[in-house]
């Protein structure tokens, strides 16, 4: 543990001196599964909103013109496992969905299908607006970009629903769908940009999500040499810039289809879009059994270096006196005002010895303490306090001190969505940024039904952009 220093004011106060991811578990939404496509499950209310293939009006799905089926926005409850579909006012018969919400929910934005008033053999997918208010839904409104030509896919709301991300095939894009962005100024909505050959390729970018982090997940059959099909990325931006995608790790990407990804705040659960249990997209719930750090405490120091004198001397006549401090009877150093540190946490006696030059005298000592020095009893994090990105970092909790207790796991949290197991960790930071490390020591559970007591602290990172 680092050693600090303490300054001693004998009798009054001390002052200082001088200082992969297999945690997730992803099942299958059997409630929502029917065997046909669902895909983009995001939460609403007391359960989620999603799309289908399945029913909607009538017995089955809408179908296009060559008998495909077509996706409707539906909507499940938890309580009473109740499905219908979400809100009666968008359903087209055709196309609809997936659905984003603001953090509120009282602002949503969809994809629908509606017929072209200047081209009757293309009906384009675009987006669509609506507000809710007293529990309705209403005043649906087309976002500005929509465009006859072209098909505005799978939106995403930011949090405070300032910031719209979509996948379109727009004249300009790189390849066949692309990433957007457009930002509400003014309460107009910003020209569409294309987030450029970081994030889109020539292949498709499809499903965006933007976390409340500031990072965009979303779905790539064009990244990694296309050998996967459909996979996970994210991507931040970075001093204005999109940095370039990344791929998520196992369990969200899979040997088949990704497609989307939606991490609730804490990242600690979220839903999936895959079909990786064959055949059809299907939607899965993770979480993970890491628990709630609630309120950690910072670490603290263990201080060892000590300033070390008595004030009621006020002066210090060097021609008639000598001094010196003894250190459990066998260390002396000389001097009044002196600066030592401890070798370890124990127990000390301070002596200040006063000897009389013209009497050549010892007299007997008049200032005394006992100094205790302990160890805090708490989760301690040994790291570095600046990192570069992209650069593999072990976080070590091996001076964790808590005497008599029954260590379970020593679970992380490193402050970017990430989290780790085991006494150490590795991590690698992407972005730039101030990030708090938490630790955690769980205590082993004597049986299944223990609730097990948890020590929780944090220290706080920068990770750095080389230049």
């Amino acid at each position: 543990m680092k050693k600090v220093v303490l300054t001693i004011w004998f009798l009054l106060i001390l002052l200082p001196l001088a200082v992969g991811q297999d945690y997730y578990k992803i099942r299958k939404h059997t409630r929502i599964s029917t065997g046909m496509d669902e895909a983009a499950a995001v939460p609403y209310e007391d359960g989620v909103v999603y799309i289908t293939e399945s029913t909607s009006v009538g017995a089955s799905s809408p179908t296009d013109t060559e008998g495909r089926r077509l996706f409707t926005i539906f909507q499940y409850k938890d309580k009473g496992h109740q499905k219908k579909l979400f809100l009666d006012a968008i359903v087209s018969q055709r196309h609809d969905g997936p659905v984003s919400f603001t953090g509120d929910f009282k602002t949503m934005v969809f994809s629908q299908q509606r017929p072209s008033g200047e081209n009757r053999d293309f009906d384009p997918l675009g987006l669509y607006f609506a507000e809710k208010v007293n529990d309705t839904w209403t005043n649906i409104r087309a976002y500005e970009y929509n465009d006859d030509y072209a098909w505005l896919f799978s939106p995403a709301l930011s949090k405070d629903g300032k910031t719209l991300y979509f996948s379109a095939n727009y004249e300009d894009a790189i390849g066949g769908f692309d990433l957007y962005r457009s930002q509400l100024k003014g309460g107009s909505w910003s020209e569409p940009e294309n987030l450029g050959p970081a994030v889109n390729t020539e292949g498709n970018e499809l499903y965006p999500f933007i976390h409340s982090s500031g990072r965009l997940y979303f779905s790539s059959d064009g990244h990694d040499g296309n050998v996967a099909g459909f996979d996970l990325f994210q991507t931040a931006r970075v001093q204005g810039k999109w940095s370039d995608a990344i791929k998520l790790g196992a369990p969200f990407n899979s040997l088949s289809d990704d497609y989307h990804i939606y991490f609730n705040e804490d990242y600690k659960s979220g839903y999936l879009t895959s079909n990786s249990r064959g055949g059809s997209k299907d939607i899965f719930e993770f979480k993970t059994d890491i628990p709630a750090f609630d309120s950690p405490d910072p670490i603290k120091k263990t201080y060892y270096k000590y300033r070390i004198l008595d004030r009621k001397l006020d002066t210090v006549n060097t021609e008639l006196f000598r001094y010196s401090w003894v250190i459990n009877d066998t260390l002396e150093i000389p001097g009044h005002d002196i600066v030592y540190e401890f070798p370890e946490p124990g127990t000390y006696r301070l002596t200040l010895n006063v000897f009389d030059i013209q009497l050549d005298t010892l007299l007997e000592p008049q200032t005394f303490k006992t100094l205790n020095i302990n160890l805090v009893e708490q989760a301690v994090i040994t790291c570095p306090d600046t990192i570069p990105v992209n650069t593999p970092v072990v976080f070590d909790g091996s001076e964790t001190y808590l005497p008599g207790y029954n260590v379970g796991r020593y679970l992380w949290e490193f402050g970017d969505g990430t989290f780790g197991q085991d006494i150490e960790a590795t991590h690698t930071y992407y972005y730039p940024g101030k990030y708090r490390v938490i630790l955690g020591v769980e205590e082993r559970k004597e049986n299944r039904r223990d609730v097990p007591d948890l020590k929780v602290n944090y220290k706080d990172v920068v990770v750095v952009q080389p230049d």
